[in-house]
């Protein structure tokens, strides 16, 4: 296990960016920090690391053969996502087109983002849409 953390392990991006306001801030805390979105949200390689060249990509390999879309940028956008029906869906579970995440994203709302405050949901809708890119350029 040592062996795979000093290959794997690495402390994700959650400082604040100058340029950036406190609300994608804090969105970057929590997507990236506490929500750990990227652990199912990311492809992994043979050894079970974080394919970190596709952050977010999707995943199509999880644990009891459950898969995770994409949430970059352009898939988020392409599919419609807005900030306020993101924090919704991460709130209820439900997404814009009137569907129920499934899978893993089902314990997520029920066990972690329904307890969040309306601002902190709103954070994660509004750091996700452009937060990806922003931190491959870095």
């Amino acid at each position: 296990m040592k062996l795979w953390r000093a290959a794997f392990l690495y402390d994700p991006p959650t400082e604040p960016v100058a340029q950036q306001s406190d609300q994608w801030n804090r969105g970057r805390e929590l997507v990236n920090g506490a929500g750990h979105c990227a652990a199912c949200h990311t492809p992994r390689n043979l050894a079970g690391g974080r394919d970190l060249g596709s952050r977010l990509a999707g995943n199509l390999a999880l644990p009891g053969g459950s898969s995770a879309p994409s949430i970059q940028a352009d898939d988020l956008l392409a599919d419609d996502w807005t900030v306020a029906n993101l924090a919704y869906a991460l709130r209820t579970g439900i997404t814009p087109s009137g569907d129920a995440f499934g899978g893993s994203m089902v314990e997520v709302v029920q066990m972690n983002t329904k307890f969040l405050t309306p601002r902190d949901l709103e954070a994660m809708a509004t750091y996700l849409p452009e937060g990806d890119a922003l931190i491959a350029a870095q």
